[in-house]
């Protein structure tokens, strides 16, 4: 049995179908509010996760490109200003906002 997993209504018709099966037994009792719950948590979830992949993905690629680009300045002999250009972020990210302004402010 092939299912496209990639279709939002084939995922829906295939947890559909299997929650079917699996809640024969207390569907009489609970109906199909207990369904439609299920279901929409389900998708729910689905949809997060999916969304924490594609950040992680986006994530992973801008880490991958940033290190070829310094992979290339290392090998075309441009490292001792990119060596000060990683000691400049490092620290621009370990000051908070409030120590940034001031920082701008002593420049101009």
């Amino acid at each position: 049995m092939s299912i496209d997993f990639q279709d939002a209504n084939n995922r829906k018709a295939y947890l559909t179908e299997k929650l079917d099966d699996l809640l024969d037994g207390i569907n009489a009792t609970y109906g199909t509010a207990l369904m439609d719950e299920l279901i929409s948590r389900l998708e729910q979830t689905v949809s997060e996760f999916n969304e924490e992949v594609q950040s992680l993905m986006n994530t992973l690629k801008e880490n991958s490109e940033k290190k070829g680009e310094l992979l290339e300045k290392i090998k075309a002999g441009e490292f001792d200003t990119l060596e000060e250009k990683v000691e400049e972020t490092k620290a621009k990210q370990e000051m908070s906002e409030w120590e940034r302004r001031l920082e701008s402010m002593g420049k101009s």
